[in-house]
């Protein structure tokens, strides 16, 4: 298969960066997509310093999954939502020194129902642009995921599809799709691809039983996957595939789920 297939940092998380990049290629990752997230990420500049050449001593292609955990863009603190847009600039200005194909970026999700959602919204649209800015800077594509369920997630189906419609610049800006996350929201999976195919800058493939974000691999869950293969056949190339399974799944499963894709696309 010519379409190279990344493996996301999000797997064995714990570990030293080194250690999962050293078990990503003797276990057949094409790609990675750093996740920069958890201990070893505590202080970016100094992690990013002490791995840059270690990543360059690999013929990966990298991706960048931009901090998540403890973080929101439209936090009810105006302190938090200004800690996540710094952490987020960050993730940018260290993706670009490793021509990163993309950055991810989480929108932020509406914690609580008391909360006024349409205003989380309105906040997140301002962060996603002031990060556009910063991504046009150092050259460096961002790529906007679908997150939250149970009432959390801010965009419903049609209003990621058309998401990027609220801007009319749309230079170094796309989308990422997350197939569990979309599940757990029960959206037409199949459909999403469809409608966004030209500004999808990756899928996140992960499966779930439709009630728990649990990551697990390709076929571990209930999403009906051959629908979704067909479609991601149709996906130009830009579009990168991410394995992006959970914190303790072993290995052996990155390396499966990258034949089950060989023999489906």
């Amino acid at each position: 298969m010519s379409r190279e297939i990344f493996y996301s940092g999000l797997v064995q998380l714990e570990k030293p960066v080194k250690t999962n990049l050293q078990a990503f290629a003797d276990y057949g990752a094409d790609g990675v997509e750093l996740f920069l997230d958890g201990p070893q990420w505590n202080d970016k500049e100094a992690s990013f310093s002490d791995v840059k050449t270690y990543l360059n001593s690999y013929p990966f292609t990298y991706s960048v999954h931009g901090p998540m955990f403890d973080l929101n863009l439209t936090s009810e603190n105006a302190a938090v939502r200004q800690m996540a847009l710094n952490e987020l600039k960050k993730s940018i200005e260290i993706a670009a020194e490793i021509q990163a194909h993309h950055v991810i970026i989480d929108p932020g999700i509406c914690m609580f129902q008391i909360f006024d959602k349409h205003q989380a919204q309105r906040r997140a649209l301002e962060a996603i642009r002031e990060l556009q800015q910063h991504a046009k800077q150092y050259r460096q594509p961002i790529a906007i995921e679908n997150i939250g369920h149970n009432g959390t997630e801010l965009f419903n189906q049609e209003e990621f599809c058309h998401l990027l419609d609220h801007f009319p610049d749309k230079e170094m800006l796309g989308l990422v799709l997350d197939t569990g996350h979309a599940n757990l929201n029960n959206w037409d999976i199949p459909e999403v691809i469809e409608a966004t195919k030209d500004q999808l800058l990756a899928i996140h493939l992960n499966d779930n039983d439709g009630h728990t974000d649990n990551h697990l691999a390709i076929g571990d869950g209930n999403i009906n996957w051959k629908p979704i293969f067909k479609k991601l056949q149709q996906l130009p190339e830009k579009c990168r595939f991410i394995l992006e399974y959970n914190t303790v799944m072993p290995y052996e499963k990155l390396q499966e789920g990258k034949k089950l894709l060989s023999e489906y696309l």
